[in-house]
């Protein structure tokens, strides 16, 4: 049974950082999504064993945390490990680390084993604790309960902006890349916001795929907290209104 933490090394790209020569949070959530896809490569059930067996994992959030976000051309190291099987979800867990081992960084998530031809979830068999091992540490401390991103007063207000999925929006299970619903969001994000402070701390849900050439609509909600570290609610629906994602970020 493997236990140890597994590690990969991603160079800050040029074209993966803002106007302040920042890895985006974009660009943060690529790294751990690659980290978790490279993990499962290397103990034998990568994405293609899983897909001609018809399986996959499918993530259902994220936890995000970040105190500080690594600049152009410098190393980032991302550690990463399984912290809990049940039935069919699966906790794995992330640290993101610099060049001197210092953490910048750290998140959680949740994830789903399904069939994909029925779409239903699948039972995690003991091969994959074999595979993976555990280790209960966990990154970020969160019981994963409900996200509650707009309160009743707030109703319909909020900025908002409508988008069309494109081609390039698509992954390999031919839906959505997850991370590119948070790019959707920080979309409506007032630009004071977005120009004056780091995004500070995310959790995402994530509720309903969906699929190229579909309008969707995201919209967030000012929640109200003191001016220093604002903090947003956001849900993106389709046209049918129907949530495809809800989420929740604070800035510094």
């Amino acid at each position: 049974m493997g236990n140890e933490r597994f590690k990969v090394e991603f160079d800050v790209h040029y074209y993966e950082v803002n106007p302040r020569e920042e890895a985006t949070s974009l660009t943060i959530l690529h790294y751990l999504e690659d980290a978790a896809i490279a993990h499962s490569e290397s103990v034998g059930y990568g994405v293609g064993r899983l897909k001609s067996e018809k399986r996959a994992w499918i993530l259902n959030r994220w936890h995000l945390q970040i105190k500080r976000y690594p600049v152009y051309g410098e190393k980032v190291i991302i550690e990463t490990w399984p912290s809990n099987f049940e039935r069919f979800y699966a906790t794995r867990e992330f640290l993101i680390k610099d060049n001197h081992q210092k953490v910048i960084g750290q998140a959680t998530s949740l994830w789903i084993f399904i069939n994909t031809e029925t779409k239903r979830p699948l039972r995690i068999g003991p091969e994959f604790l074999d595979a993976y091992g555990l280790e209960s540490f966990r990154a970020l401390e969160d019981p994963f309960d409900p996200l509650n991103v707009v309160s009743e007063d707030e109703g319909s207000s909020g900025s908002g902006q409508a988008f069309l999925v494109r081609r390039s929006d698509i992954d390999t299970n031919g839906h959505v890349n997850n991370a590119n619903y948070l790019q959707w969001m920080l979309e409506v994000i007032p630009e004071e916001i977005y120009q004056n402070h780091h995004l500070a701390a995310l959790e995402i849900i994530y509720k309903k795929e969906t699929t190229y050439g579909s309008s969707i609509r995201s919209r967030c909600y000012f929640k109200g907290l003191k001016q220093t570290n604002p903090e947003y609610g956001h849900v993106i629906h389709d046209e049918s209104g129907q949530e495809l994602a809800i989420a929740r970020t604070v800035w510094n």
